[in-house]
């Protein structure tokens, strides 16, 4: 892989530097908890760390042999990035007491991609190194923490992009056929018809654009020399990137479709805490998942702020109990380049603590009764247990009416057959000898 000495160094330097920079929010968190409220569910999920390109566009110079890892996977800067995320996300919470080194109290769901699986092992050898009874190694400070997966084309809570949803397919040429897609489209027309010269790909769209403006950024992340084409061009592939995210889950439709199962789990587990009907001892759930889930979580929300979400983009749910005994939910962003959680307020809170109850209202509205009809995929057959039990009871009733009928056939033949004179037959011909 062509990576520049310098650059790296450079990134790794930062990324410190991040790490051992403590923030003033960390100081209002820890007296905040110590004073009027405690912290009683984390719900993590953020954006995979730095990768490789997943495609390359035909006239690029470089193809995807170059680099060592293979297509679309975690680099160790991407790694790195997230070990150090869990380290800072550690020294927040553990300072309250919260966070500990007990494995079993977290709750990992990943993404089946790899970049995925690999960021949340990364993030947990930061977010949780064992101590106390749980060290096995004095001189190795990692321990293994379970993560959770599905194959991606059966995850519609960290993948939905992958599931077959016709749905959504119509929704997003619906968008593109609007008057706003349409005049969007007619604006950039000449530079879809440059790129798609001077790359060799078709791009017609800001989904084509974000494709191939993802390679490059990656590339030059990288140091590697770009084609000179791509320089005056730069800044509206950029903006092209920025608004296929923004198009990406722009109506309820999409958002239901692309944020609802995780909106759902959230909901879920909050009210389950709250309502002190949790079945397990879980105090953190964790979800490793991709800029697409991230930025359709935050639209869903309305908090988006209209740009790509960037490695590590992450969103914080903090569940807290007030003194009058009330639940109320702070949410955060932050990402590698700013690990400093920046506060956001959900509209319709009214304060940047929402009341739990606001907040579950804001967050069902946009999770679909059922995804899979939602999607307009064939539904499939599925009763409630008092369903099950109606059935049960009728086919029950309607085996007991045969049996009933069976016998009363059997007895009846037998009845007709008492007094009955059974005669040989007579041979039909006598022969007189």
């Amino acid at each position: 892989m062509f990576v520049a000495p310098a650059k790296k160094f450079h990134l790794l330097v930062v990324l410190f530097l991040i790490y051992f920079h403590v923030t003033y929010n960390e100081i209002v968190l820890a007296n905040d908890t110590n004073g009027n409220r405690s912290l009683t569910l984390l719900l993590i999920m953020y954006r995979h760390g730095d990768r490789t390109p997943i495609s390359t566009y035909k006239n690029d110079p470089y193809p995807l042999s170059v680099w060592k890892e293979g297509p679309g996977q975690l680099t160790n800067i991407g790694c790195m990035q997230h070990y150090l995320l869990g380290g800072y996300l550690k020294k927040r919470y553990s300072s309250l007491g919260f966070i500990t080194g007990n494995p079993h109290e977290i709750h990992v769901r990943s993404s089946d991609r790899d970049r995925c699986l690999a960021s949340a092992q990364c993030h947990l050898a930061g977010l949780y190194p064992p101590s106390g009874e749980w060290v096995w190694d004095d001189k190795f400070k990692w321990q293994a923490v379970p993560v959770h997966t599905r194959p991606v084309e059966e995850d519609p809570m960290l993948a939905p992009g992958e599931q077959d949803c016709p749905a959504a397919d119509r929704e997003r040429e619906r968008i593109k056929a609007s008057p706003e897609g349409q005049l969007f489209l007619e604006k950039y027309h000449k530079l879809y018809v440059y790129l798609t010269e001077m790359s060799g790909s078709v791009i017609k769209d800001w989904s084509t654009t974000e494709q191939l403006f993802n390679t490059l950024y990656i590339e030059k992340l990288y140091n590697f020399t770009l084609p000179n084409w791509t320089e005056k061009v730069w800044s509206n592939m950029s903006y092209q990137y920025d608004q296929s995210f923004v198009f990406y889950a722009k109506t309820p439709l999409l958002q239901r479709i692309y944020a609802g199962s995780l909106l759902g789990d959230i909901a879920t587990n909050m009210a389950a805490v709250s309502e002190n009907k949790s079945e397990t001892n879980y105090k953190v759930f964790m979800y490793s998942t991709h800029d697409t889930e991230i930025a359709s979580l935050r639209e869903a929300l309305e908090i988006f702020n209209n740009k790509a979400p960037k490695y590590c983009s992450t969103v914080i749910f903090e569940l807290w109990q007030e003194l009058d005994g009330g639940y109320s939910v702070d949410t955060y962003t932050l990402d590698a380049d700013h690990m400093d959680p920046q506060p956001l307020t959900i509209p319709g809170c009214g304060t940047r603590s929402c009341p739990l109850q606001t907040f579950l209202k804001v967050a069902r509205a946009k999770v679909p009764a059922d995804w899979a009809a939602e999607c307009g995929l064939k539904k499939r057959l599925t009763l409630s247990i008092e369903e099950v039990a109606a059935v049960a009871a009728v086919m029950t009733v309607l085996l007991l009416m045969v049996v009933v009928v069976c016998l009363y056939c059997v007895c009846s033949r037998r009845s007709g057959k008492k007094g009955t004179v059974l005669y040989s037959p007579l041979p039909m011909e006598i022969s007189v000898n």
